[in-house]
């Protein structure tokens, strides 16, 4: 779940490459790049990649940059990346080995600085050992690489030497030549180092775990990874996290914490499935299989090896896919199927021959002698047996030479051949003989760290007594400042606090005074729109506009003060005269709302007498509205809406004259539609009153009044029906 994989320093240079080059690339970020996010880093490079032609000298290819008007340098590189790519482990294309061999081809040419060539030289080693499984040749590659840069100081062979010593440690641990595997292993490490990168120290403590685990140094191994997640960058990078997780499945493994061990290995599992690395899901469901079968839980592990021999299958891993077998054919083995057991085994056997991988070969051959021997088909026995002390002899392997000798022995004597028996019985208590010497002086050696370890504990309690009273004067000059400082943090705590409530309050008025109209101090339109989209218990049935017509220039007439505080008296005798929530929209306007249904007659009526009795010596005109306006109560109005309808009924009322009070207001049929109050709602209010849809009522004649119309639709003839209602 951590993953999706795109991270800002990845998208910059996909970014980066999609365009003219300008400057060279950053070879840090392109190699944590290729081992974190390999598919998006290819599908950059297929962006910007043009075909290529067959060069035959590096004329040819200048020439060619030259026409698509890119860097040769930069496409130099990019073809050097994507051959890498081709051979990286999560590639799946069929024709890949073929297209990373071309390119290679390609780059003979035009490879002509000791950069150049010692990458060429690395993509034939990983060639070789990828696609064929020769390692001998591939370090050989290597080998010749490393000597072309190992001395240079220049940031982009460093990092190619980095990349050169990690496969030569990875391909010894393979041959089991732990030796020279570590001695890489220490270059590696100090080449992370001197390129100061966090990402590279991890991967490198990382691989110093996996080596120390291979020799059954738990405990170094363990602290190598504790080193390595200490530069993982809280989880930053995540498939460096989740190839530390697949390790430390295996150590908990080994040391039979089983609940920690399935924790990492099923962390690993989801995280290489999320970045779509099937060759590391395989790895961890080989892991979660061997969890269990350590536990005795033969048939889960079966199923998990399963899950990953389908995976290595698809994946076209044929070494992958012979070690699932392996691991099959012993879990069959434990349950009692010798059949399906030695099937298994036996097409193990012939994959791990046919691509010479004898550091794997010796164990199958010892399982399948085992197999056998439990048959009693000693012959089968004593020939995987023979095979198996072969090879284990050729690569010093002793304890597996030991364990070859012993099925040797039985299968002799089970046969009849005891000369023969007696013979690899003497070679085997020879082998013994040399085990022990080791043994004694590993013994020894524990005896003397146990004796050095009473000693320093010794001092440690002297020296600890003496600081003791240091420790104290220490701790208590700790406490006074750590006091102190809780003391500064609270007084500060305490003025955010009175500080935050101070905006707060001052927030809050600020929100109250907008929804006021600010002569006055009264609610406004801000007010009615809020009130509106509120009135849940107490819903609106009648809204009012009036216009104290002669009343709507005081604020120049008599200043604004004085016909502020004339309108707040207005106002007021409104409110408590009709128990209403009123509104002032500007000087001399007011609007009503009311949560009962009243007669325009009876409010004219109403309003003049209040009117009267306070600086009433104006002509008052009304548009009234009834709520709801449509039939259909699921159809909801806003308030601009009906503000906007008010507005055109107070204009028509103004029309009538200033003789005497009036008022205006309309009501929609039924089946009237909300498109009547869409904009422009002037016009589609108009036209529904000639067609009838709406209603008119007025106190005046309804033949003298005169619409209103918006000035940009003057010209419209409301009778036109192709502007919809």
């Amino acid at each position: 779940m951590h993953i999706f994989i795109t991270r800002v320093s990845f998208i910059f240079l996909s970014f980066y490459a999609s365009h003219v080059y300008a400057a060279p690339r950053d070879e840090v970020l392109t190699e944590v790049q290729f081992r974190e996010a390999p598919k998006a880093l290819e599908q950059s490079l297929a962006k910007t990649l043009p075909a290529l032609p067959h060069f035959t000298s590096a004329q040819e290819f200048t020439l060619f940059a030259q026409q698509k008007r890119i860097s040769s340098e930069e496409l130099k590189r990019d073809i050097q990346l994507s051959a890498r790519l081709k051979m990286a482990l999560y590639n799946k294309d069929k024709n890949r080995y073929i297209v990373a061999k071309q390119l290679s081809e390609l780059l003979e040419h035009i490879s002509s600085s000791a950069f150049d060539k010692s990458y060429l030289l690395m993509l034939k080693g990983r060639y070789a050992g990828r696609s064929q499984q020769d390692y001998a040749s591939a370090i050989e590659y290597y080998q010749q690489a490393v000597q072309l840069v190992e001395h240079s100081n220049n940031q982009a062979d460093r990092v190619l030497l980095y990349t050169l010593q990690e496969h030569l440690s990875v391909m010894h641990m393979i041959l089991r030549e732990e030796v020279i595997a570590l001695q890489h292993l220490k270059k590696l490490s100090t080449i992370s180092k001197q390129l100061n990168n966090d990402y590279f120290i991890a991967h490198a403590e990382s691989i110093l775990g996996k080596y120390f685990y291979k020799q059954d140094q738990l405990g170094k191994s363990l602290s190598h990874y504790t080193e390595a997640v200490k530069y993982t960058r809280g989880g930053e990078n995540a498939s460096q996290n989740a190839h530390i997780e697949l390790q430390l499945a295996r150590i908990y493994r080994d040391l039979e914490s089983w609940e920690e061990a399935l924790t990492s290995a099923h962390n690993a599992a989801e995280a290489f499935s999320l970045l779509g690395n099937e060759n590391y899901v395989s790895s961890s469901m080989t892991v979660i299989a061997m969890i269990y079968a350590n536990q005795g839980q033969w048939y889960k592990a079966i199923d998990y090896h399963l899950n990953a021999q389908q995976i290595e299958s698809k994946l076209g891993n044929y070494i992958g896919l012979a070690l699932n077998l392996h691991n099959l054919g012993e879990a069959y083995y434990k349950i009692g199927d010798i059949q399906s057991s030695l099937i298994n085994l036996e097409r193990a056997n012939e994959i791990f021959t046919s691509k010479k991988s004898n550091h794997y070969l010796v164990y199958n051959d010892l399982i399948i002698a085992e197999v056998t021997a439990s048959t009693g088909d000693w012959q089968k026995s004593l020939d995987y047996a023979t095979k198996a002390a072969e090879i284990a002899q050729s690569k010093q392997l002793n304890e597996e030479l030991e364990e070859a000798l012993t099925r040797q022995t039985d299968a002799f004597e089970k046969l009849g051949r005891y000369e023969d028996a007696y013979n690899s019985l003497l070679i085997l208590n020879k082998l013994n003989t040399k085990a022990e010497a080791p043994a004694t002086e590993f013994d020894m050696q524990q005896s003397q760290i146990i004796e050095q370890k009473l000693k320093l504990n010794l001092n440690q309690l002297q020296n600890a007594l003496q600081a003791k009273t240091e420790q104290f004067n220490m701790l208590r000059l700790v406490s006074i400042l750590c006091i102190l400082t809780l003391f500064f943090i609270l007084l500060l705590l305490i003025k955010q606090w009175r500080l935050k409530s101070k905006f707060s309050a001052v927030n809050s008025n600020l929100t109250q005074a907008q929804l006021l109209e600010p002569f006055t101090g009264l609610p406004g339109y801000l007010a009615f729109k809020l009130d509106y989209a509120n009135q849940y218990n107490k819903p609106i049935k009648t809204l009012a506009l009036i216009s104290l017509s002669d009343q709507l220039s005081y604020d120049l007439v008599q200043g604004y003060q004085c016909n502020a505080d004339m309108n707040k008296q207005q106002l007021l005798a409104i409110k408590n005269a009709l128990n209403c929530e009123p509104y002032i929209i500007r000087p001399g306007l007011f609007l009503m709302s009311l949560d009962s249904s009243i007669e325009p007659n009876s409010l004219l009526t109403t309003l003049r007498s209040v009117i009267n009795e306070n600086d009433g010596e104006t002509s008052l005109q009304m548009g009234i509205l009834h709520l709801p306006l449509l039939g259909d109560l699921a159809i909801k109005l806003t308030a601009g809406q009906h503000f906007a309808s008010l507005q055109m009924m107070l204009s028509a009322a103004r029309t009538l004259g200033s003789d005497k009070d009036y008022f205006v207001t309309m009501k929609a049929l039924n089946f009237a539609s909300a498109g009547i109050f869409s904009k422009p709602l002037y016009l589609n209010i108009e036209k529904s009153i000639v067609r009838g849809i709406i209603k008119i009522e007025t106190n005046g004649n309804k033949e003298d009044i005169i619409w209103p119309r918006w000035k940009s639709h003057q010209n419209i003839d409301i009778n036109d029906d192709k502007i919809a209602v």
